[in-house]
């Protein structure tokens, strides 16, 4: 299964039933599709509010023209902003799907705003973007990083859609860049801990967390998100996972998780079979 997907409705390449015939060359038994949410903000890989009726109205037909080869969840990843929470939740469609991704990929600026200033910074694309939020922070990576964690605890408590799964996201995607600073190393086990922390204080405020492999096959790391040391203490918690693989193209529905599983089964408290994929969670 793999419930992290982009079409060409974002920033994915191929076309849902693109995504579906490959998923059942797998023998998948679910697919989700989770196309990035729009944005109060323009983004170039985002869903626009246009884009977001075609998209609805394409995976519902799907669903229903689908259900006797494979079970097809509709969903959405959702951006959390802090200050104003989770804006594409004003979406009725959204507020209606059967799961969705709660991530960050903007952190909110720091210094003194105007109206030629953006009100957030991209912090999980480029190097180059990330470092603007860095200059933002006065190139304090350590408030950089307590940005990320009070916005992931806000993000795991705000205010939800009862009844709509809830997975967390790539939860330190933003150690992509930062690890790249030399600082991070020093920061590093003082990060995870405070991450810890938050999911295991406020674990009934989401179903699952994810692992996932983009970071293995598209962004030459050799750790999923999270890296394999906290998914191992994820694992002592209790704490309920789900693999996916972020993708943007059919072929990599399945990327990284040969590497990743057989990586899992070298971890002493991670049981790689007691791993909750079950759908909905039980």
């Amino acid at each position: 299964m793999n419930l992290h997907t982009h079409t060409h409705y974002c920033d994915g390449k191929g076309s849902p039933q693109d995504f579906i015939a490959k998923a059942l060359e797998l023998q998948f038994k679910y697919l989700g599709f989770s196309a990035h949410a729009p944005l109060p903000f323009h983004c170039k890989w985002s869903l626009t509010p246009e884009k977001l009726i075609d998209y609805n109205t394409e995976i519902l037909f799907l669903q229903s023209t689908n259900r006797d080869k494979i079970k097809l969840l509709h969903g959405f990843e959702i951006d959390y902003l802090h200050t104003e929470g989770f804006p594409a939740l004003r979406f009725d469609c959204i507020g209606k799907a059967d799961f969705l991704i709660c991530s960050i990929h903007f952190l909110n600026t720091q210094r003194g705003k105007s109206n030629h200033s953006p009100k957030f910074i991209e912090i999980d694309g480029t190097y180059s973007d990330f470092m603007l939020a860095m200059k933002d922070h006065n190139y304090a990576l350590k408030k950089v990083l307590t940005n990320f964690l009070v916005s992931t605890d806000e993000m795991i408590n705000a205010p939800f859609v009862f009844g709509i799964p809830k997975i967390i996201g790539h939860i330190d995607k933003i150690v992509l860049n930062a690890q790249q600073l030399t600082e991070f190393e020093s920061m590093s086990d003082w990060f995870y801990d405070e991450l810890l922390t938050i999911l295991t204080n406020n674990r009934c405020n989401y179903d699952f967390v994810e692992i996932n492999t983009r970071a293995i096959y598209k962004k030459g790391l050799t750790q999923p998100y999270p890296r394999y040391s906290f998914l191992e203490l994820l694992a002592k918690e209790k704490i309920p996972m789900i693999l996916n693989s972020d993708a943007h193209h059919p072929t990599e529905l399945n990327a990284g998780y040969a590497d990743c599983l057989t990586r899992l089964e070298t971890l002493t408290s991670v049981n790689v079979k007691g791993l909750d994929y079950r759908w909905p969670r039980q």
